[in-house]
């Protein structure tokens, strides 16, 4: 399939559902090669037969990448990738005195340190060769703290300070990093909320929420500009908010 990035292959964390598969179909249509990474193996099966119809090689890796045994057989596997969207995270909405120590930890192992372990895996490699894009799938939470939402806040502040790491530290190497700062999406990550006191928040909001496909063009948008040049931050939010 013809497409600006026809001969490149990407590796899209989280591609199982939202932001992720859109990104997968998405970055698909453009021509690259799909790598699809996740922990339920029925929806990247459907993801990779959708890639396909476009005409693209696609392929699935399942697994858990609080795993660092799996993140380390995803850079084995993987690692020839030359776009990265490190996109797989979670979150719970709740008070943050309701919030547990153990969910806390929960969120930084999957919003950071894996991000982190993922990126360090490619970034090796991309290093070694001297080219490659890595996308950070960080939000407007990275710049602001909303109430509910403290610990996913501060999840993905460190998010965006590694973004700036990685941007710093890989840019001699003629690697790029984009940041992708979405603000409220439609997503099944969001659907999951129970608590009364964020779904009356939720509904006295006078807008609504981006889709995963909008935060997929902005992925597009980063990865297909010119060589000479290389979106560093891009903020998109719900028209209104």
């Amino acid at each position: 399939m013809a497409g600006r990035l026809s001969g490149r292959m990407a590796l899209i964390t989280g591609a199982s559902a939202g932001i992720g598969r859109a990104t997968a179909l998405s970055l698909a249509r453009e021509g690259a090669a799909i790598i699809a990474t996740g922990r339920r193996q029925s929806e990247l099966a459907s993801v990779v037969a959708e890639c396909r119809k476009l005409g693209v090689e696609a392929q699935s890796i399942a697994g858990d990448l609080d795993d660092p045994n799996f993140v380390a057989t995803l850079g084995d596997k993987a690692g020839h990738a030359d776009i990265l969207v490190n996109n797989a995270g979670w979150l719970i909405y709740a008070p943050v005195l309701e919030i547990t120590p153990e969910q806390c930890a929960g969120m930084f192992t999957t919003n950071v340190v894996a991000a982190f372990a993922v990126a360090r895996e490619l970034g090796k490699r991309m290093a070694e060769r001297k080219r490659g894009h890595m996308v950070f799938i960080t939000s407007g939470a990275a710049r602001n703290v909303g109430q509910f939402a403290v610990v996913y806040a501060a999840t993905k502040h460190a998010l965006s300070a590694l973004a700036k790491g990685f941007r710093l530290e890989l840019k001699g190497a003629g690697i790029k990093v984009s940041e992708i700062a979405p603000g409220m999406v439609d997503t099944d990550i969001r659907k999951a909320s129970t608590h009364p006191a964020v779904l009356a928040s939720i509904a006295v909001r006078k807008f609504g929420p981006i889709t995963a496909q909008d935060v997929a063009d902005a992925v597009v948008y980063a990865v297909t500009a010119s060589e000479g040049c290389c979106p560093d931050l891009v903020e998109i939010r719900p028209k209104g908010a």
